[in-house]
């Protein structure tokens, strides 16, 4: 058994991404016997010892002192400067611990020489796609240990009754076809994506006009979602977010992940999981990830995506195969079981 903590800006019930891997990668860890302590900076404090830590200075004093109290072997860091600061905190008196950050959204470079010393100072740093990882190395300079970790999910199944609830609650009965993004609405890159979807899906009201979009999520630019479908009435619908978004994927029959600026989104692999034909735009992560015969790559831009939309509405044989082998790519390669071994080998704990 090894003791791990995990470090992170944010873990459920708050929403998005980070929350998400986190939750997964404590799950899978806990489940093979390890033993795992979560310090968030937002969060529920459960039975993973979840603090709610806030953020910046006060994060790193408070989990720094915490560390000290359970005594990890291996520190894994997640996405913001504060948490690795922390983890660095507890190296400095601890030096034979295992120090990882992970980057999950491709930052903006802040205080970017500050935030340099701080990763070189890492074992490993890991990125959530090759091309965030040579954006990365680059604008930092880092050497060291730079690798893979792509995100996970874990296979459910979604009842009918859960997805009948949710397509009752949002009036989805009639509503053909269904088209469905789910994301944060909070940066700028990605939310002018999400809006050159709705401007793809005015063009198609004209030959499909029960058709509807629900955009699952919310943030700070939801109001440039909503300003732009403002006069497409109820055909287009932002839910913000909701606790069981497995259930509203199950009820699109095209998943459609559009942005301008990704890492390796997780809502896609969530899709893709539940055999959802995919949508998705040609940037970071995501051609990593779909390669023409488990979904359909775009431009991010309306023509592009309303083109794509249209010669895979008419033909559900193709939407269901494109399904299927989504399904089996998550199978092979995006699953928790599949990530085991390489974080083992990130952590230092590979025979």
């Amino acid at each position: 058994m090894t003791r791990v903590a995990i470090l992170t800006p944010y873990a459920p019930p708050v929403p998005g991404g980070i929350s998400t891997f986190v939750s997964g990668l404590s799950h899978a860890l806990t489940d093979d016997g390890h033993e795992v302590s979560l310090f968030a900076g937002e969060g529920t404090r459960n039975q993973t010892s979840v603090v709610n830590a806030r953020a910046g200075r006060a994060y790193v004093r408070q989990v720094g002192s915490s560390l000290e109290k359970i005594r990890p072997d291996v520190v894994h860091c997640h996405s913001h400067w504060y948490c690795l600061a922390a983890g660095l905190r507890y190296l400095r008196r601890n030096p034979k611990v295992r120090l990882v950050f992970s980057f999950h959204t491709t930052p903006t470079p802040f205080l970017r020489i500050a935030f340099r010393r701080l990763l070189r100072r890492a074992h490993v740093v890991t990125f959530v796609s090759l091309a965030q990882l040579a954006e990365l190395r680059t604008t930092f300079r880092l050497g060291g240990d730079n690798r893979l970790l792509r995100p996970a999910v874990k296979l459910r199944t979604v009842t009918s009754a859960e997805a009948n609830q949710f397509a009752s609650a949002y009036d989805l009965d009639g509503s053909s076809p269904i088209l469905m993004f789910a994301g944060p609405l909070e940066y700028a890159e990605k939310v002018a994506g999400v809006v050159e979807l709705v401007r793809a899906f005015r063009d198609l009201l004209t030959d499909y006009p029960d058709a509807r979009l629900l955009i699952v999520g919310d943030g700070s630019l939801r109001f440039r979602v909503e300003t732009e479908a403002k006069d497409l009435g109820e055909s287009v619908r932002v839910t913000g977010f909701i606790d069981n978004v497995p259930a509203a994927l199950a009820n699109a029959d095209l998943y459609c992940h559009v942005s301008r600026r990704e890492g390796l989104p997780t809502a896609l692999l969530e899709a893709m999981s539940l055999k959802r034909c995919v949508v998705a735009s040609r940037v970071g992560g995501i051609p990593e990830v779909l390669d023409g015969s488990n979904g359909v790559l775009v431009e991010s831009e309306a023509q592009s995506i309303a083109t794509a939309i249209r010669n895979l509405l008419p033909n559900p044989n193709r939407r269901r195969d494109f399904g299927e082998a989504a399904l089996r790519t998550v199978e092979r390669n995006y699953t928790w079981a599949a990530r085991l071994p390489q974080l083992y080998s990130i952590y230092g704990l590979a025979e």
